[in-house]
């Protein structure tokens, strides 16, 4: 008994150190249908080729942005998810097909999950279902992870106020 006590409080303190952003993701996802909506083009300056956008905003204030970008395996499609004008989540998922009988279906093949406070990453999850797992923070994949994510969400942050300025100036 006291072995499955003590699992509890890391258990309950991995859902608290990611509680800001579960709200957010949730409220945000339930207010879409609300929010102004906008669509865009961009493009990493790394990468060659252009992003499709959609961004949704309250009172100008952008709460989510989702980026699809066509991958040799699949479609990549990422999610920023900002409280204020911070980023606090970004999910990424790998999307292809499989055949499901006489038709295609689209499928997940991989997702990602980044927690982010104060500017930082805090929480990278990998995997789906039961091979989810962690990455440990500090290491080099972990930082550059997070700076590229900050990138990322800046870069797609810039195209949706223009989008946005564009839409509400009429142009």
């Amino acid at each position: 008994m006291a072995a499955g006590l003590s699992v509890f409080p890391s258990f309950a303190f991995a859902q608290a150190d990611t509680a800001q952003a579960r709200q957010v993701f949730a409220d945000v996802n339930k207010q879409l249908p609300q929010l102004d909506a906008v669509r865009f083009t961009s493009k990493r300056p790394a990468a060659d080729y252009r992003a499709e956008g959609r961004a949704w905003a309250e009172a100008g204030v952008i709460k989510k942005i989702e980026i699809t970008e066509r991958d040799d395996s699949g479609d990549v499609v990422s999610e920023f998810y900002y409280a204020g004008a911070a980023l606090v989540f970004v999910y990424e998922s790998v999307k292809g097909f499989a055949d499901s009988g006489n038709s295609r279906k689209m499928v997940t093949r991989l997702e990602e999950r980044y927690y982010f406070r104060d500017g930082k990453l805090f929480k990278w999850i990998s995997g789906m279902g039961n091979d989810k797992g962690d990455n440990a923070p500090g290491t080099a994949d972990f930082v550059d992870a997070g700076k590229s994510r900050l990138q990322a969400s800046d870069t797609f942050l810039a195209a949706a106020r223009k989008a946005y300025s564009a839409k509400t100036s009429g142009k």
